[in-house]
């Protein structure tokens, strides 16, 4: 497959940081929403600020020699289930914790698991490399055998988790004719989990893009990745 013209290192991080300051600005924008019910509104702006954070994201990793700016690698740039899968990886690198009880039972399992990464990180991984971007680069490829992919990964890749964002938005209107859902599904408490979420993405961007944000987590889930990514550039 003929890549695009590649960009240099420069500008992949300026484009980087152009995804974390539009993210960062519709998090600023969702307080205008803050006390507006239902919560939908703010919880629609606060998923497309995880996705520019997932976004810049990408560009890192093209930057970062993980895998070369292909179209089909463009395209995950550009597509919901992508840089939603691209979260489940954040998630696991940012490692979050509440108390000291959640940080000890994280280490525990990091311990435990080894060079191995937990099932639903590593499913987002598959998914992203395998499900998206290499179907967009050959539509004949299928697996020998279907992979056991984690279900909530595979939720998200199917557009699950895309539809629920949409239906901050929209009426939907079942096959009777009838609404079958409204905005009002949104909750206050799940728009202030995707708020908090999404401002752990941006300060661990933002260390990235500096130098800084590497981590244990981190090494092990870029290894995974470069492994998953090494044989774009060959075709």
């Amino acid at each position: 497959m003929a890549n695009l013209q590649q960009p240099g290192s420069d500008s992949l991080l300026a484009t980087s940081r152009v995804c974390v300051k539009n993210g960062e600005r519709l998090l600023d924008e969702s307080y205008n929403l803050e006390f507006k019910k239902p919560p939908a509104s703010r919880y629609f702006f606060v998923m497309i600020a995880q996705e520019e954070f997932a976004k810049a994201f990408i560009l890192y990793i093209v930057r970062e020699g993980v895998t070369t700016l292909t179209a089909p690698v463009l395209r995950a740039i550009n597509d919901h289930a992508c840089k939603q899968l691209v979260g489940v990886i954040l998630d696991y690198m940012i490692m979050h914790w509440e108390e000291i009880a959640e940080m000890e039972d994280a280490v525990r399992r990091d311990h435990d698991l080894g060079e191995c990464l937990p099932h639903d990180v590593g499913s987002a991984m598959d998914l992203l490399r395998h499900e998206k971007i290499r179907r967009w680069e050959d539509d004949r490829w299928v697996w020998a055998e279907d992979p056991d992919y984690d279900r909530s990964a595979r939720r998200i890749a199917e557009g699950k988790k895309d539809r629920h964002k949409q239906n901050a938005l929209y009426v939907r209107v079942g096959r009777d004719g009838r609404v079958s859902s409204t905005p009002d599904i949104i909750t206050e408490d799940e728009t202030q989990e995707e708020f908090a979420r999404a401002g752990r993405y941006h300060r661990f961007m933002e260390s990235l893009l500096r130098g800084d944000g590497q981590s244990y987590r981190y090494d092990k889930a870029m290894a995974v990745l470069k492994q998953l990514f090494s044989r774009i550039s060959e075709q």
